[in-house]
């Protein structure tokens, strides 16, 4: 593990705030593939039901009377109808239906793995992918997600087993004591839950497989509770909004049953589409947010990333107004507004503009000319001209991020 990546904070609002403003810089690029990826079982839906209605054809039904509670608390006599398969109906719709399962897991996947990657290619300031090809990136990476989250969810079935295991049998010696054992295992899961939840996030920008929970575990060493705040947060914000929103749609369909049965039909077909549209909107709103945190730990999150990403936004021109990631304590970044850094002899490195992306010191460039050199006499630099000097102890302080400049 690197010293970087030791370092990097995790400040729980700015990294809300940054993912944020990724869906709403980058709409297109989290949104637009993902809405079309879930459109997709809709139809495949509507197919197998009338695959189903082929297949089974008639089913008979039977009458039965049960009593139902009722708001008030007490009970009444309801009849209804039950549908009475056969055999050979009964494992039809049971094929159709792990049919549709799949189908939707799979595209479900590939939704999120489009979010993703928009997500990433938008930090790192590239162009957006279109519409096909980020679906093909998209589902080209859904078998591989799929066998590890099979893996993954295979542990944490386990690990629960064993929890629960543990706490049956201090049951046996001791009831009081199996609740405090019961509680622990329960903290225990959750924060190894916390540990490994950037596992996705691993293995699609780095490729890590497996690896992927060891890679995740590495990464939120000692940022257990920053990583927990914000996937609290993020989930709290996400679900409240969503519960409001589906509230009001369902209000909406309820009263337009109110007028009419042929209303209500009617209304169905619009509260699908805009639950659909919703659902896209707050999927990339919960993950954008965290593939910010995957990156700010990862150390990949740096302000000449961010600034990249602004400039190819807005053109590469003009300054946005989304800021560059806190520095490290004690580091200080260079500002692309400062003045190239100037040699001990008062000649300019002007051969490296500030602020270049993917430089760790803008404007040191030049020193680097004469590299090689080591009678300690003039330097050949390129096309015959004077190298620079080597710079000073002072020099190399400042271009590790020390805190004053250079005499001039």
């Amino acid at each position: 593990m690197s010293t970087a990546e030791q370092q990097s904070p995790l400040p729980v609002g700015i990294t809300l705030d940054r993912g944020f403003a990724l869906l709403r810089r980058h709409p297109r690029a989290l949104l637009l593939p993902q809405l079309v990826l879930q459109i997709v079982p809709l139809l495949a839906a509507g197919v197998l039901v009338l695959v189903g209605l082929l297949l089974i054809g008639d089913v008979a039904t039977t009458r039965e009377v049960v009593r139902e509670s009722t708001f008030l608390g007490d009970s009444e006599l309801r009849t209804r109808e039950v549908s009475d398969f056969t055999d050979g109906q009964a494992v039809t719709l049971g094929i159709l239906i792990f049919v549709g399962a799949i189908v939707y897991l799979w595209f479900f996947l590939a939704s999120v793995i489009s979010v993703v990657r928009g997500a990433d290619r938008a930090l790192e300031g590239k162009e957006h992918l279109k519409l096909r090809p980020a679906m093909r990136d998209a589902l080209r990476e859904t078998p591989k997600l799929f066998g590890i989250g099979i893996v993954f969810y295979l542990l944490a079935t386990v690990a629960v087993l064993a929890v629960v295991a543990v706490v049956a049998l201090v049951a046996v010696a001791a009831g009081a004591l199996a609740v405090l054992v019961g509680l622990a295992g329960l903290v225990v899961l959750v924060w190894a839950s916390v540990r490994v939840f950037l596992w996705p996030f691993a293995h699609l920008s780095e490729h890590t497989g497996l690896g992927s929970f060891r890679r995740a575990w590495t990464l939120s060493k000692g940022r257990f509770w920053s990583l927990f705040g914000v996937l609290v947060l993020v989930t709290i914000v996400v679900s409240v909004v969503y519960f409001v929103v589906s509230f009001v749609l369902q209000l909406l369909v309820v009263g337009a049953a109110s007028l009419g049965d042929a209303v209500g039909v009617a209304a169905v077909v619009p509260y699908v589409l805009f639950s659909t549209v919703f659902s896209v909107v707050f999927t990339a709103g919960y993950i954008a947010p965290l593939a910010v945190a995957y990156r700010t730990l990862s150390g990949r999150d740096t302000a000449e990333l961010w600034q990249a990403a602004q400039q190819m936004q807005a053109g590469g021109a003009g300054a946005p107004d989304l800021a560059p990631p806190a520095p490290e304590p004690g580091v200080r970044r260079w500002d692309a507004s400062e003045a190239p850094l100037d040699g001990s002899d008062g000649r300019s490195s002007a051969s490296e503009g500030p602020g270049t992306a993917g430089s760790s010191a803008p404007g040191l460039g030049g020193f680097a000319a004469g590299a090689g050199s080591t009678d300690g006499g003039p330097r050949d630099g390129v096309g015959g001209l004077p190298a620079p000097d080597e710079p000073s102890e002072a020099e190399r302080r400042w271009g590790r991020g020390g805190d004053e400049p250079p005499a001039g």
